[in-house]
């Protein structure tokens, strides 16, 4: 239940930012900035991922 509560806090913030940018005429930038962010995060999931599945191995 937390963590649908974080899960929506964290759309809701992301949704306003995104309408400052759009409203700001920056909603490409926002736009590249949250895939890398996004992308940053996947990698550094999966290196852990791949790390724990080496160690388990």
């Amino acid at each position: 239940m937390v963590l649908k509560g974080l899960i929506a806090v964290v759309v809701l913030y992301l949704a306003l930012l995104g309408r400052s940018a759009w409203k700001q005429g920056e909603f490409a930038q926002f736009v590249r900035s949250l895939a890398l962010v996004t992308a940053l995060l996947g990698a550094i999931v999966a290196f852990v991922a791949v790390f724990i599945w080496i160690d388990r191995g």
